[in-house]
């Protein structure tokens, strides 16, 4: 059975070559006024009805059949080409099945001309319809890898990311990042280098703060359960966002948020340890200076991997000040223990506090 587009095809090619009869006229007529595209391309088959001049022999006939069909099948996918090399780098392979469709349809010069011109016009009138009606697919995108690294209690870690940063990671504490992504997320404390990439600021998400470096050596400290976050900036550029605020961080600056104030220290080397209190952890130092007994029992329970309890709250707020390199947690509590005087019991990984 002939389909619409077959009989479309066959009329017009007819009346190309003057051979419509007065009912196929007709038809075609009805055709063309009930789909405006079709009369658009009517009128643009009128153009191809002449013959090659004369003189022109049939292999030359042939190959301008051939590039003007190739030209028609450019112009159906939206392409511009200039020049005959273009042209021709067209593979033949599009134009074969046209032209034969074209020789088994019509005897004369003039029909094989008209009808193959009306194929490939057809094949236009194909991929408009399908342009409008189909957008283009959206390219998939491939799934983010994330990656989960963490640093139990009594370890420190030591990492390359993948953007060739380095990060150094304190005991309890653990990183989430994603390959290709200059981001992460931080729980706990770490100690990073940024590679520096101007056009693409390095994100640290740690607590409720958002710390974005361009270049920079830093410190950043927010352990779940613990009062205060804090950034400490060694050298670069780095700015904290913190709910209500942003905050422009200068080398040897530290900023603080506890119970939602914020505050802004200089830092510098303690004169009696000739180092950086934020950041001595990265060089196996466990410093604490005039620090509450709770909050060096939490450094103690991850720096030892050990449980921590007071039978009392009568040293919980008592401050204390330290410096350990290299000791076994039982000469570090026996050096805190002449330091306030309390006494202790020490049983496998538990201390109780008396």
């Amino acid at each position: 059975m002939m389909s619409d587009h077959d009989r479309i095809t066959i009329l017009l090619s007819r009346r190309l070559a003057g051979e419509l009869t007065p009912a196929e006229e007709e038809e075609l007529r009805l055709a063309l006024e009930q789909d405006p595209m079709l009369q658009a391309l009517s009128s643009a088959l009128d153009g191809v009805t002449d013959a090659p001049p004369r003189g022109v022999t049939e292999r030359e006939e042939q190959q301008m059949m051939e590039r003007g069909l190739r030209q028609w099948r450019l112009r159906a996918a939206g392409l511009h080409v200039v020049g005959r090399g273009a042209e021709e780098a067209v593979p033949m392979e599009e134009v074969t099945g046209v032209k034969e469709r074209s020789r088994r349809m019509l005897r004369i010069r003039l029909i094989r001309w008209s009808a193959a011109a009306a194929v490939v016009v057809f094949g236009t009138l194909g991929v408009f319809r399908y342009n409008k009606k189909t957008p283009p697919p959206t390219p998939m995108q491939a799934p983010v890898a994330w990656h989960e690294v963490a640093a139990k209690y009594g370890t420190r870690s030591y990492l390359d990311l993948p953007d060739g940063s380095k990060l150094w990671l304190n005991a309890g504490s653990k990183v989430q990042y994603a390959t290709g992504k200059r981001e992460l997320t931080l729980s706990g404390e770490g100690f990073f280098d940024i590679r520096h990439d101007p056009e693409h600021p390095f994100l640290i998400h740690a607590g409720n703060v958002v710390v974005k470096v361009l270049g920079t050596s830093l410190n950043v400290r927010a352990y779940p359960g613990d009062s205060v976050v804090e950034t400490t900036l060694i050298d670069g550029k780095a700015e904290i966002d913190m709910p209500g605020r942003a905050i422009a961080l200068r080398p040897s600056e530290k900023v603080t948020m506890h119970n939602g104030v914020q505050q802004v220290h200089k830092v510098v080397a303690d004169p009696t340890y000739k180092t950086i209190i934020e950041t001595s952890w990265v060089e196996d130092k466990l410093i604490f200076r005039k620090e509450p007994f709770r909050e060096v029992a939490a450094k103690l329970e991850r720096w030892y991997n050990i449980r921590i309890r007071f039978g009392n709250d009568k040293y919980l707020d008592e401050e204390l000040t330290g410096y350990f390199k290299d000791q076994p947690i039982k000469n570090v509590m026996d050096a805190l223990q002449l330091s306030l005087g309390f006494h202790y019991e020490l049983a496998g990984d538990s201390i109780l506090i008396k």
